[in-house]
Order: C-alpha cells, then sequence, then structure tokens
C-alpha cells in the first residue's frame, strides 16, 4: 500500500489553515495543522513531515525561526518548506529562500497555483529520497569488494613478497577509495552530525601518510616533516579532518614530481597553528580556481575535481584559513588554525 505523503501546515489563524485543508483535499494527503511554531517543532520530532506550508507572522516565534530550526538539526533539514505569507516584499521573499525555504507563495493565494507547486516538491522531495537511497545502497556495494581487495592485497604480499605489480594495483584501490570517500561525504554532510573533538596532529599526520605509502613508494618520493612546537592540538571532527588531510596529501602526492619531496611543516604563528604541506612540482597555472568545485589542473590525474571543494569547506566549516603558494620548484598548501 502507497504511503500518503505526509503536509505539516503552520499559521497562527485557524481560517488559513481550514482553507488549506479544503485546498488539499483531493491531494490524498495526509495533513496536520498546527497553530503555534513551538507545537510545530514539538510534533515533528515524533514525525517527521514529507512537507511543511509556513506562515511566516506568527507571535511568540514566526515563520523564520521555525525555518531556521528545522534547517540547523540535521534530522529535518531536508524537510522542504514552502512559504505562505501575506508579506510581498522582496527582501521577506531573499529571505525566506536565505533560510532555506524551496518556494514562497503570497497571500491571499490562488487554490491552483497552491496544488500544482505543493504537487511539484512533493514529486522532487520523492525523487531526491529515492535517489539518496540508490545512492547509499551503491556505496555499500562499491565499499564492499573494496575491502576485500584491500585485504586480499594485503595477504597476496604477506604469502608472496612485495612486487610492482601489487604496489600498482595498491595505487589504484587506495585512489578509487579516497574518490568513494569523498563522494559519500558531499552526499552526507548536510544530514550527518560531526562532533568535533581534540586531535594531536602532529600523531593523526604521521598515521595519515602511513596510508599514502604505496603512492609516495610508486612515485619514489621521499617524506620529511618539521615540527617546531610540541604536541599542536585541533578541536575538529576526525572524520572531516581526514577529508581535509587526505585530500591535500592525495593532491600533493599526485602532482609531485617522480623522486620528489613531500614536506609537511607545523609552527607556531602568533598563537595560530600554521600547517604546510609541500611538493616538488610544476607551478600551478591559477591558484584562483583551485578550490573550485570540478576543477582538475591536469586532467590525465585520476580524480573527480571535487577533493579540494571538499578541503575549503571543511576549512571555513572550522575557521581555517587556507592559502596556496606555488612557483616554478614547487607548491605549498598553507593552513592556519586558531581555537575560538
Amino acid at each position: 500500500m502507497k504511503k500518503k505523503p505526509y503536509i505539516m501546515a503552520i499559521d497562527d489563524t485557524p481560517y488559513n489553515l481550514e482553507v488549506l485543508k479544503i485546498i488539499l483535499m483531493d491531494m490524498d494527503v495526509e495533513i496536520k495543522c498546527m497553530e503555534s511554531g513551538i507545537d510545530a517543532i514539538e510534533s515533528i520530532k515524533e514525525r517527521i513531515p514529507d512537507l511543511i506550508l509556513l506562515d511566516i507572522m506568527m507571535p511568540i516565534m514566526d515563520g523564520y525561526e521555525v525555518c531556521k530550526v528545522l534547517k540547523d538539526k540535521s534530522e529535518t533539514n531536508t524537510i522542504p518548506i514552502i512559504f505562505l505569507s501575506a508579506l510581498d516584499d522582496v527582501e521577506s521573499k531573499v529571505k525566506a529562500f536565505e533560510l532555506g525555504g524551496i518556494d514562497y507563495i503570497t497571500k491571499p493565494f490562488n487554490t491552483l497555483e497552491v496544488i500544482a507547486r505543493v504537487k511539484t516538491h512533493l514529486k522532487l522531495y520523492f525523487m531526491l529520497e529515492e535517489m539518496n537511497t540508490l545512492l547509499r545502497e551503491s556505496f555499500h556495494e562499491l565499499y564492499t569488494p573494496l575491502g576485500l581487495i584491500k585485504s586480499s592485497l594485503a595477504l597476496q604480499e604477506l604469502e608472496k613478497g612485495d612486487s610492482e605489480h601489487l604496489q600498482n594495483i595498491k595505487v589504484s584501490v587506495h585512489s578509487l577509495h579516497s574518490i568513494y570517500e569523498d563522494m559519500y561525504y558531499s552526499i552526507k554532510k548536510e544530514v550527518r552530525s560531526y562532533p568535533s573533538k581534540w586531535i594531536d596532529l602532529e600523531q593523526f599526520i604521521q598515521e595519515r601518510i602511513k596510508i599514502f605509502q604505496p603512492e609516495m613508494t610508486f612515485k619514489n618520493l621521499k617524506f620529511n616533516m618539521i615540527l617546531k612546537m610540541d604536541s599542536p592540538m585541533i578541536n575538529i571532527n576526525q572524520t572531516e579532518l581526514e577529508r581535509l588531510m587526505d585530500n591535500l596529501l592525495s593532491n600533493a602526492i599526485k602532482y609531485s614530481q617522480q623522486d620528489g619531496l613531500i614536506e609537511i611543516e607545523i609552527v607556531p604563528v602568533n598563537e595560530k597553528i600554521k600547517l604546510s604541506i609541500s611538493n616538488s612540482s610544476e607551478k600551478i597555472k591559477d591558484v584562483q580556481k583551485l578550490f573550485d568545485k570540478l576543477y582538475r589542473e591536469d586532467h590525465s590525474v585520476m580524480g573527480l575535481g571535487i577533493g579540494l571543494s571538499i578541503v575549503k569547506k571543511i576549512c571555513d566549516k572550522y575557521n581555517i584559513d587556507i592559502n596556496v603558494e606555488s612557483n616554478e620548484k614547487n607548491t605549498s598548501f598553507i593552513l592556519y588554525y586558531e581555537e575560538n
């Protein structure tokens, strides 16, 4: 049996709610009417609607506040919200969209317009839900064989010893695994919670660099770490630090010249932690475009072009300044972290 779409209408005027119920009566949907933003938020904790019709001008908690509360929580931030308001000025509409609303209908509204927009956004919402389900299942199907290949490679190396062919396979498998992790993070970052914790940066980097050893061996790269402070600590989510560091390390290795050097330096600068990751490489043509989504300096190098855009978003989230310096001999990604 097909589940009826569950719609919540929030308006402090009972008459408006009755009108909406009548309008949506023939759409085969379940509608719940709430006269208070606070009560609506409490009700949503029990059952999450597929769509919300939200008035702006309400006492105690207006529609903007309701929208902000819902968009700030991972459990509710994907609910499509259509604002229905008597406010018809540009500023009100812009604010509604900036807070995460997907549509804005002014009162008095037209019955056919409400029905058309509700149908459209429900259809889009359920399409996205189906896509997310497909992606989750696809990621599981990808991750399982990748894990099996990695473990089989480790066993093969123990039994038969290392070889150039094994190293080539290791490099390819790790590249695919990194692409998988970036795609998964890009899709889930808006709906997952990423709690922070204190992490020892030196220890963390030493562990992550081990993962890239096959790639470094393949290109005969040397690694050097310069540490000029004791136990540099950073307050960040571990998964996000992994995505940040793995992408910077991967980028440095991929674009490094054969027999080059990967150098990481951690030093204190004006009560901040300065972290620089440098590689021996040619000068980058356009430094300003590096963090653009899907931009790739060299299309012959494996990747999707989303790694550095992920790095920039994570840096912005944690107020980490990131800069790039590049010349004919090397390129450096320089990060400045300050605990607020």
